[in-house]
């Protein structure tokens, strides 16, 4: 069941960049395609983790991408990163004590914070990165 679909024209530029987007993408599919047809923790829980690691690591791929392109705005991006784990690990950590409402929550979380990370801050690198290369 795909909640988010993956369109060129939320490409950035840098090819990890773009490759671990898509990835994110999959994973917040195969977290909410678990959601939607068993609603069982122990399914969704793994999915979440993994989750989790892969954008720890996508920020810091970035984050090396933006340091090496001298992006002026990369303490900024790397706040707004750090925001995102701290509020995804808070959410993990009642998701893990059984808030059955929260499952909503943190399906609608995850897409918004994907879908608004990339359209409203890395677009600005994108445009930070073609605006360099005139």
């Amino acid at each position: 069941m795909t909640l988010l679909t993956w369109n060129d024209q939320y490409r950035i530029g840098p090819t990890l960049i773009d490759d671990e987007h898509k990835s994110l993408f999959q994973l917040i599919n195969d977290f909410h395609t678990q959601w939607a047809e068993k609603h069982d923790p122990a399914t969704i829980l793994p999915i979440l983790n993994q989750l989790i690691r892969y954008s720890q690591k996508h920020f810091r791929d970035e984050e090396e991408i933006m340091a090496a392109a001298e992006y002026p705005q990369l303490e900024a991006h790397k706040n707004t990163h750090n925001k995102l784990i701290e509020e995804i690990f808070v959410l993990q950590q009642e998701f893990e004590s059984r808030n059955v409402r929260l499952e909503h929550d943190l399906q609608k979380f995850l897409k918004h914070w994907l879908f608004d990370h990339v359209i409203y801050c890395d677009y600005e690198f994108r445009d930070y990165l073609a605006a360099r290369a005139k």
